[in-house]
């Protein structure tokens, strides 16, 4: 295929660090849009997904407590470059009955209010005035990043963000483990300043490189879309694009979570005990994941079969035609390790852990999200994806993998959205624990629903459980 470009178009390439053949490919995607994953069923208990036993969750923590006093690197890292705006999308327009009369009886929690101040304020003004102040421009809490939106309000009169609860919980689970956030690049500075009042120096931070970017397709015309100066319209790529921000950690154990998913002070331990499980497991099988692989460098007797019979649990339809000697079983063992915890769904529709068949042939586990679901396949799960991932990102000599050579890059997401008039599609990458996982090795475990507490609206911060 052959493209015009302009000087403006090479220059933007140059930015990106991009050849024509990126801007290219991603035509090609965005031409014939994304495709629904080939979900086999779903994981349930006994199938893909394990509910562990007080016994196996006691040698977890085991294992945890063994990794912890290792030489190894944890680091903790949180995507956390979302705006506030969709938090605050039930205060815009008309209130409800339902939301005027929660914000009149409990909108005194809020942690960003002035409980005083409210107080004073005849009941049947406060919601009104609770709106006022919150998309008020002074501060704008509604154009900040979620992560500097005061979450919990403590006795002492302090009132904390997710930035500082994360750090908070993290300090507790591994003491001299990194913590690392993407953020906005205009908010860096700010996010870091807070970080250090808290006592919280250390803490790294990243942004999305454009690097990452994406294109548009125009609908009408079939041309990438351009802007109003005739320049082609980049995007952000998606949660996916921070393969790119993983991969630079060059870490032993990455846990992952979302920016929005904190809790108080009083909950941490019990999210902490979780994490030591997932943790703990992910330090097994890695152990036992590099003991096989040293078990076929020594071409021991039975090496090959321990080996196909323990990533029998991780993948199906392995190509053995193609085994023709013990050797030939390290790339398959030799991979990312991902534990992953599972919450039931509580009857919702959606995404979460399946069973998928890959380009390749081989059945594997992947997280979907429901959109990437054919018809048939969605609400057949019993369980959904919270983001609560440890990772084993070093290989059995200890070196740090090129993440980038275990995703599925065909796994994209496209949609559709009005644009300055235009009616375009635009592209996002595999998504982070997604197509961008594609090829790792991956354990679900049933974890409580209690250790999800995900903020969507400002309203859940009203949920008494946030509360001392």
């Amino acid at each position: 295929m052959t493209h015009s470009w302009n000087d403006e178009d090479f220059r933007a390439f140059d930015l990106r660090n991009w050849s024509p053949a990126v801007a290219l490919e991603q035509r090609n995607q965005l031409t014939l849009g994304a495709h629904s994953v080939a979900a086999i069923e779903a994981c349930t208990i006994g199938m893909g997904l394990h509910a562990l036993t007080l016994q196996q969750a006691d040698r977890a923590i085991a294992f945890f407590n063994e990794l912890s006093s290792s030489d190894k690197e944890l680091v903790r890292f949180v995507p956390a470059s979302g705006a506030a705006s969709r938090m605050f999308s039930e205060l815009r327009g008309s209130l409800s009955p339902a939301v005027s009369a929660l914000l009149e009886k409990e909108g005194h929690r809020l942690p960003m209010l002035d409980a005083g101040v409210f107080a004073q304020v005849p009941s049947s003004q406060r919601a009104s005035f609770i709106v006022a102040q919150l998309l008020g421009k002074n501060p704008g809490w509604d154009s900040l990043p979620k992560g500097l939106i005061p979450f919990h309000q403590y006795a002492d009169g302090s009132a904390l963000t997710p930035f500082e609860e994360h750090a908070n919980e993290w300090s507790q689970l591994a003491p001299d483990g990194r913590l690392h956030f993407t953020v906005p690049l205009a908010f860096d500075s700010q996010i870091k300043e807070q970080l250090s009042r808290a006592g919280y120096s250390d803490v790294e931070t990243s942004v999305q490189t454009p690097e990452t970017d994406t294109l548009a397709l125009d609908l009408a015309s079939g041309a990438l879309a351009r802007d109003a100066e005739g320049g082609l319209l980049f995007r952000p790529g998606g949660h996916g694009a921070l393969l790119h921000n993983l991969n630079a950690l060059q870490s032993d154990y990455v846990f992952i979570r979302n920016i929005d998913n904190v809790v108080p002070a009083h909950r941490m331990e019990e999210r902490n005990h979780v994490q030591r499980i997932l943790g703990g497991e992910a330090f097994r099988l890695t152990e036992e994941r590099d003991a096989l692989i040293r078990d076929l460098l020594q071409e021991n007797s039975g090496a090959s079969e321990r080996a196909s019979e323990w990533l029998q649990a991780f993948m199906k339809n392995l190509p053995l035609s193609e085994i023709q000697s013990p050797l030939d079983w390290i790339p398959f063992l030799n991979r990312p390790i991902r534990l992953a915890g599972m919450v039931p769904n509580e009857g919702k529709a959606g995404g979460g852990p399946f069973w998928i068949r890959l380009v390749n042939g081989q059945t594997a586990l992947a997280i979907v999200e429901g959109a990437e679901l054919e018809a048939g396949m969605l609400g057949e799960g019993t369980h959904f994806n919270p983001v609560d991932l440890c990772c084993s990102v070093a290989d059995y000599l200890g070196i740090p993998f090129d993440l980038n050579e275990f995703a599925a890059h065909d796994m994209v997401f496209t949609a559709e959205k009005d644009w300055n008039g235009q009616r375009i599609r635009i592209l996002e990458r595999p998504g982070l624990w997604n197509g961008a996982m594609a090829h790792w090795l991956t354990r679900f475990i049933e974890v409580p629903a209690r250790t999800f507490a995900p903020v969507k609206s400002v309203l859940d911060l009203l949920d008494t459980e946030r509360w001392t």
